[in-house]
């Protein structure tokens, strides 16, 4: 269902091209707006993310994996040590934490759980998702939407197009035997017009990859981002934010934490907090924290208890975080239920899509049944 079909390759590997070698004359608005939906693929336990330090089954159900020492932000939640930098943005209104998140009737498979969040429709078997077909209710070009990574996810799937897709994997490979292979096959001319269409899709991809990367030490302040996959992932996502699209989506692996949980999630968070503030700063710095609005979600939280292996198994309700300059921070949702699990699971008190329809109708100024099939009562977020 993923796949990007070849057409859709050859159109958003040229709109790649014309995203970076064009930027100066797309002469979108000073004051559009950028959803930046940041996935963390693999089920992020929220409960060691936010922790309800008060809450004395918390370490009853985590005698060892339970964290003692957060950071209060609230007399009920602390933040897991390595998010340090996020009390600050908390603190002055910035960001939005709701908790208790998910949709009725939990999957807990990774693949069926993903394709619920990103397509808004917890039933059936959907082949668009919401933010592509709020992007086509919008009339939204090729280069308004901007996927970074490598398997092109649902979200971004209208019922007709695509959006652009920027990742190396799509340009060719430039090194070794193969690779002068490769260069040598891309840079003849060929006969056959759609091998032709191919070849120059391949080569403007390319030369775009190569131009965004090359070009970011003097477009971005690479010094102000840390040093770490996800620091320059924000860094990318920041020259990518100068374009001013409309959506800007990342997923970030690895937190499938069933083993050895403590140090995985220690690195994970750390690599995510310092780096999403890193962002925020330089946003500030610019004076566009009021234009983009950042969303961390993931398709699922953990189990409250721990498992035999010092981790967490696939669990159902979670929480997701909303940062920008316009959002209405504090803590929403409530505190999780440890003490009324369902099955050994969290019970569901805000419907993820109560979230989506808050960001289509205040942010985007839509009509949130462009892309969700029922609406949903505000939580006040923005």
């Amino acid at each position: 269902m993923n796949s990007l079909p070849r057409r859709s390759f050859l159109s958003t590997a040229a709109a790649t091209a014309l995203l970076v070698s064009l930027e100066p004359l797309l002469a979108r608005p000073s004051q559009q707006r950028t959803l930046l939906l940041i996935e963390l693929a693999g089920g992020n336990d929220t409960l060691n993310t936010f922790i309800p330090y008060r809450d004395r089954n918390y370490l009853s159900l985590r005698p060892t994996l339970g964290i003692r020492d957060g950071i209060p932000i609230t007399d009920k939640v602390a933040l897991h040590p390595a998010l340090k930098e996020w009390k600050s943005l908390f603190d002055r209104g910035a960001m939005a934490i709701v908790q208790n998140v998910g949709y009725p009737n939990f999957s807990l498979s990774h693949f069926r759980a993903k394709d619920i969040w990103q397509s808004a429709a917890p039933q059936g078997s959907p082949d668009s998702g919401w933010l592509g077909r709020y992007l086509e209710s919008a009339k939204a070009k090729a280069a308004d939407a901007v996927f970074l990574g490598e398997e092109y996810p649902l979200a971004l799937m209208g019922r007709r197009d695509r959006y652009l897709q920027l990742s190396p994997r799509l340009g060719m490979q430039t090194s070794g035997k193969l690779g002068q292979a490769l260069q040598a096959v891309y840079g003849t001319p060929q006969g056959n017009p759609l091998a032709e269409k191919v070849r120059l899709s391949v080569r403007e991809n390319q030369r775009a990859i190569t131009n965004l990367t090359q070009d970011l030490p003097g477009r971005t302040n690479t010094n102000a981002y840390p040093r770490n996959p996800v620091g320059r992932q924000m860094a990318l996502v920041r020259r990518i934010l100068s374009a001013r699209p409309d959506v800007v989506y990342l997923s970030l692996g690895g937190w499938d934490t069933h083993a050895n949980q403590p140090r995985r999630h220690q690195t994970l968070l750390e690599q995510l907090g310092a780096s999403i503030s890193a962002l925020y700063r330089d946003l500030q710095t610019q004076g566009l924290e009021r234009q983009v609005l950042t969303v961390i979600q993931t398709e699922f939280g953990r189990r409250p208890a721990q498992n035999g292996s010092n981790g967490t198994d696939h669990g159902t309700a979670g929480s997701l975080v909303l940062l920008g300059g316009t959002v209405r921070g504090g803590l929403y949702g409530g505190q999780p239920a440890l003490d009324s699990l369902v099955q050994g699971n969290l019970p569901m008190h805000v419907d993820f899509r109560a979230v989506y329809g808050e960001i289509l109708t205040e942010w985007f100024q839509a009509n949130p049944r462009s892309a969700l099939e029922q609406t949903f009562a505000p939580l006040g977020l923005l």
